[in-house]
């Protein structure tokens, strides 16, 4: 397992369509691009850049509810990959019990950098998926939010 920090959300262009995408750094150096869906990019973006919503959008209730049910988030750990999809999981804590809740790693990023707590790959899917850099056809979010 490797620790991460969410390098950026950017947007992959190609000739014909623009997809987001959450980039995660491992301590390592290697980065992981997963693609996601809009609405987690622009969560995922609001949460790096510290965007305050006038009311709560999906990942901020979430966290609030786990908080109010006196658990907290300790970890979200990016730990498989099959045909290409990602697999995640969000570790809960709730006094000396242990809560593990499958996830989207973009869900648990969400979450995660709201919670905070720290994000973990899996070194096999970092070995399958992860490059050195960024591709070229990476623009930054920021030019599409």
């Amino acid at each position: 397992m490797l620790l991460t920090e969410v390098f950026g959300v950017f947007i992959a262009r190609t000739e014909f369509s623009a997809s987001p995408v959450v980039v995660l750094r491992a301590e390592d150096g290697r980065i992981l691009p997963i693609f996601i869906g809009f609405a987690e990019a622009a969560s995922i973006y609001s949460a790096i850049n510290r965007l305050v919503p006038p009311r709560p959008m999906t990942h901020d209730l979430l966290v609030d509810i786990i908080s109010k049910l006196d658990a907290k988030v300790e970890k979200v750990i990016i730990d498989d990959l099959i045909d290409n999809t990602f697999y995640a999981r969000i570790v809960l804590k709730s006094g000396e019990k242990e809560i593990e809740i499958d996830a989207r790693p973009s869900d648990g990023i969400a979450i995660a950098l709201r919670a905070p707590c720290p994000i973990f790959v899996d070194s096999k899917v970092l070995d399958e998926a992860g490059r050195e850099d960024i591709p070229p056809n990476f623009r930054d979010f920021a030019e599409f939010a």
